[in-house]
């Protein structure tokens, strides 16, 4: 939590005298900021990585943006660092609920706040209703109140970069713990000639980028960069590496995917009802370069697992984000590899990796690169989880494809849409069945790693618990097509599409809300999000509309 013994400094700095440093610090740090985001800083959870990469996570937090300013996000760091006084009069701290903008006295309207809005003189304004909010239960809490939370780790972040404290850029020599040092920390701890260099290097190079001489402070990047390759190449990533890293983050290859994957998945939607509905405008003319279209952007979401992978020195499968993206890559690998031929298969698995997509880039979600815990540096990280992750892409498309079938149920009945929903019938079988087989298959494989790290195959953890009911659900409704009473295309539908609810269960629900080895909860349950509402209208109005044609009228 902030402290709000923090002072504020006076606003003395004109209109006029703004917008000139801003101009000229945009145009001419570019070079500086370059340099300095190719040196290596080690992050709280240890990892070494070039600052290019820390500045994007600490901007992205505090913003919600990946630059400000016309300004990239190295630009935006050397500017707090060296100009603390003036950044913090500038709005650049998120805030997502009008009330609390409206109870720090700016405009409703306004989504950024400066960092001296939050301050009243010496109070922090966010101080009593900040203890309220954190007296709560997470289940209690409001949007007010988890909005509070979150700014007030936003104000914390940027306190930490006007003093310089995240800048660990500079390696305690001869430290067996590798550990690395801030510019405060470096004035207290290093002593010598060197240190005594190094430390007016430091001053030097604050100076001359308070004083806009860039080409001056790119002369003392060089003298932080010789530092620490010679005390701490033992830690350091290669030259390569960096390279690699700040190119991905240039790239954005995900946040770029978003969009494309859902309005590739819209077209693909319209192109294929079009084939139904009105066969002589959406000829199949169309399906050769639209299947290409999608192989292009898998090829494209493969190379940034690769690059992840080749970045962060593990698969891709550590965290949420990591898991989302890549189940959002197995949806589509199924199409890719027996389904090429279907548009509404494709449709399907575009559109549910580009939700997956959406929801890894929520606000909520950290796509922070780190290091593995100790539990995860095994062999079966990369065996286990991406084939029971592979699973859920799988049963995504399961479930896009009754949605689908819902859809022409609800549409008026021909040997069009009969055939139709025949064919989805057919493909969302062949899913579903290679889904739960590669979720037993996933499950089984856990239970081995579990004996290797807890000595035990089995403990009924919720997200095991949670697993086996999935499994269960997933085996009865492939199973209920046996039955004739009560099998039908209508009924497999609704189940298919239904039966996806355990998934996310599984997946969402169990971390957030069950408390368990394999969870982030701590027991106490945070509230629903509104778009389960939104959804469980939606389909449950889906499947009233479609009831009344529940039953095919065969053609002899």
């Amino acid at each position: 939590m902030l402290l709000a013994l923090l002072i504020q400094t006076p606003l003395w700095c004109e209109s006029d005298y703004v917008q000139n440093y801003l101009q000229e610090h945009q145009a001419k740090s570019k070079a500086v900021s370059d340099a300095f985001g190719k040196l290596v800083v080690q992050s709280r959870m240890g990892r070494m990585k070039p600052f290019d990469t820390l500045s994007q996570e600490v901007l992205y937090k505090l913003s919600g943006k990946s630059s400000l300013y016309d300004m990239d996000a190295m630009q935006v760091m050397l500017g707090m660092l060296s100009h603390p006084t003036l950044w913090k009069t500038l709005p650049m701290i998120q805030t997502k609920t009008p009330r609390l903008r409206d109870f720090i006295g700016i405009a409703k309207e306004q989504k950024l706040a400066t960092f001296e809005d939050f301050f009243d003189g010496h109070r922090y304004k966010l101080d009593a209703e900040l203890q309220k909010a954190l007296a709560m239960k997470p289940s209690q809490r409001g949007t007010f109140e988890n909005d509070l939370i979150k700014v007030d780790e936003r104000l914390s972040i940027a306190f930490m970069l006007y003093q310089g404290v995240l800048f660990k850029i500079f390696p305690l020599p001869n430290d067996a713990n590798h550990t690395w040092l801030a510019f405060e920390q470096m004035f207290a701890q290093l002593q010598g000639e060197e240190a005594k260099k190094l430390q007016e290097s430091s001053t030097a190079f604050i100076e001359a980028l308070f004083e806009r001489n860039y080409a001056k402070a790119l002369l003392h990047v060089k003298t932080f960069s010789q530092f620490q390759t010679h005390y701490g190449a033992d830690i350091m990533p290669s030259p390569t590496h960096i390279k690699v890293e700040i190119l991905f983050n240039k790239l954005m290859i995900f946040e770029r995917l978003t969009l494309a994957y859902v309005l590739l998945g819209l077209v693909l939607l319209g192109v294929a009802f079009g084939h139904v509905f009105a066969p002589n405008t959406f000829t199949c003319k169309l399906n050769r370069p639209l299947f290409f279209s999608v192989a292009m952007l898998f090829v494209v979401h493969t190379c940034g697992l690769a690059l992840r992978w080749y970045v962060s020195g593990h698969a891709p499968l550590s965290d949420t984000y990591e898991s989302i993206v890549y189940i959002a890559w197995s949806c589509l690998l199924f199409c890719m590899l027996f389904m090429r031929t279907s548009l509404f298969a494709l449709s399907g698995s575009v559109m549910m990796a580009g939700i997956f997509m959406f929801v890894a880039h929520l606000g909520h979600i950290d796509p922070e690169i780190t290091n593995l815990v100790p539990v995860l540096k095994s062999f079966w990280l990369s065996v286990h989880v991406s084939i029971i992750t592979a699973s859920y892409g799988f049963l995504a498309l399961g479930c896009a494809l009754g949605f689908f079938t819902l859809i022409l149920f609800t549409c008026k009945p021909s040997s069009k849409t009969i055939a139709t929903i025949k064919h989805l019938t057919s493909i969302n079988e062949i899913t579903l069945i290679l889904g739960l087989s590669l979720l037993v298959i996933g499950n089984f494989l856990g239970g081995v790693w579990a004996n290797e790290s807890w000595g035990r195959y089995w403990g009924w953890d919720p997200k095991e618990t949670w697993a086996y009911i999935s499994i269960l659900v997933y085996t009865i409704i492939l199973h209920v097509r046996l039955v004739p009473r009560i099998y039908s295309h209508y009924s497999f539908a609704v189940l298919s599409l239904l039966g996806f609810a355990s998934i996310l269960m599984t997946y969402f629900g169990v971390n957030f809300y069950l408390a368990g080895m394999h969870s982030y909860a701590t027991g106490d349950p945070v509230p629903i999000p509104l778009w389960v509402y939104v959804c469980s209208v939606v389909v449950a109005g889906l499947i009233i509309m479609s009831y009344k044609n529940r039953f095919l009228k065969e053609e002899k």
